[in-house]
This record gives structure tokens, C-alpha cells and sequence, in this order.
């Protein structure tokens, strides 16, 4: 770490995960990437496609087909955690 650099906040990790519960328990069926995914693309949704990446990928035989998945390597996690919350109070919004 560089000397100018702060270290995240470690307590972030605890409120995300309570986020995460909250929100799985929701959606029970789904399964743990099932649900990341979800997620991610409900992002990328909301905020005019950030992360949005979209490609071709060759099959075993040459043959180029479409893809498209969102990359948020890069958001910092307090906007994915208000993201979060936001999620979760439209959920409780509709109800």
C-alpha cells in the first residue's frame, strides 16, 4: 500500500453482507451467483449500463456467438452498498 492510500473500511464488508442476506433470503431459490448475477445486470440496468460488456465467443468449431455480462471490477463497494439499499427498499415499496 502506498503511503497516501487509506485503507478501506473493514466494517463495510459486515453491512454488505447483511445487504446480501437480506436480499437472498427474498429470493431463497435462487442460488448464490444466480443471485450475483442478477444483481450486477439490475446495476448496470439502473446506472445506463455501467459495466456492461458485450463480445463474440468462439465455439469448438470456429463459430462466433454473442455474449454479454456485466464486469463491476471497479465500483468502488460504497456505491454498490447504496445500490443495495436501494434495492431492497423498492422491494419493501412494492409489498
Amino acid at each position: 500500500m502506498r503511503m497516501n492510500e487509506k485503507k478501506r473500511e473493514t466494517e463495510r464488508i459486515n453491512r454488505m453482507l447483511r445487504l446480501f442476506q437480506e436480499i437472498w433470503e427474498t429470493n431463497s431459490d435462487m442460488r448464490f451467483f444466480q443471485l450475483m448475477d442478477m444483481l450486477q445486470r439490475e446495476y448496470a440496468s439502473k446506472k445506463n449500463g455501467y459495466g456492461k460488456r458485450e463480445g463474440f465467443e468462439l465455439d469448438s468449431k470456429g463459430y462466433k456467438f454473442p455474449i454479454s455480462f456485466v464486469d463491476l471490477f471497479y465500483l468502488e463497494d460504497n456505491v454498490f452498498e447504496e445500490f443495495l439499499q436501494e434495492y431492497i427498499n423498492e422491494v419493501e415499496n412494492r409489498k
